[in-house]
């Protein structure tokens, strides 16, 4: 083996060699996590097209199609329309939220609604509620304005919007969260919720806010230009350091079969 191929398997170089490796495993793993990410952003899309193509359903009707067995994953972006009553006393905001670039929170509250909760019922009235999500309000006017600014309407509404589906863990503090989490929604309002809650189409107050959030953008986001770029980057270390490596063997090699220069001997 020439200097040069034993320099390489030095242990400072061995070293190198597997942080090497391990960053071009990393770098395609990371590519085709994202071509994941692209693949469940188009399944998200279809679906949400192809619900927004279908009849509004009374909520009712889907809520008993859930107590006969429907899993609740297969209804989600159903659009329904909804006939009750806002509690203003229970809301939360959910934090972190923007639109069109300014800093906000949605504001979430309870609807009666009889049936909400099929097999829940009792005869005090609604068996528990549907949660909504109202819309926007812009942090600015939340932090300097009374809970009424963004009050909804009074006495009885008719909504529309699409159901999705509860996220578990909520965190948070006070009257903000980051999720809307069904457990611990019942929790602090104490009462019972229908296994869906509803992301509200239009206005729900007399005011300026909430405003309706904006229909989802159905595009397939940065996730396929991400791909590629990790994929370059594992191309690149691919070709790139074997050349490297070959230019220090070639190098060290030369270095070693340099001759020292003999000097004539005296003549005699």
């Amino acid at each position: 083996m020439d200097p040069g191929s034993r320099r390489l398997l030095r242990p400072a170089w061995i070293v190198s060699h597997l942080l090497v490796a391990g960053m071009l495993v990393a770098t395609v793993n990371m590519g085709f996590w994202q071509l994941r990410r692209l693949d469940g952003r188009q399944a998200y899309n279809t679906s949400v097209a192809v619900r927004a193509d279908e009849p509004v359903l009374p909520l009712v009707e889907v809520l008993t199609s859930i107590a006969a067995g429907t899993d609740p994953d297969e209804l989600r972006f159903v659009r329904v329309i909804v006939t009750g009553v806002w509690d203003t006393d229970r809301e939360v905001l959910l934090a972190n939220r923007s639109q069109d670039g300014v800093p906000g929170v949605h504001a979430v509250s309870l609807l009666l609604v009889d049936g909400a909760n099929p097999g829940a019922a009792s005869d005090a009235g609604p068996a528990g509620g549907l949660v909504v999500d109202r819309g926007f309000v812009p942090r600015p006017i939340q932090l300097a304005s009374d809970p009424g600014v963004w009050a909804p309407d009074v006495g009885e509404v008719v909504l529309t919007g699409s159901l999705d589906l509860f996220r578990a863990v909520e965190r948070g503090h006070g009257g903000e969260v980051d999720r809307i989490d069904r457990e611990a929604l019942e929790a602090r309002w104490d009462t019972t919720l229908a296994p869906l809650w509803l992301q509200a189409a239009e206005s729900t107050g007399a005011g300026l806010w909430p405003s309706p959030v904006p229909v989802v953008d159905l595009g397939d986001g940065s996730h396929r230009s991400y791909a590629v770029q990790w994929f370059v980057f594992s191309i690149i270390g691919i070709l790139g350091y074997p050349l490297v490596l070959v230019r220090l063997t070639s190098d060290s090699g030369s270095r070693s079969n340099r001759s020292i220069p003999e000097w004539d001997a005296p003549v005699a």
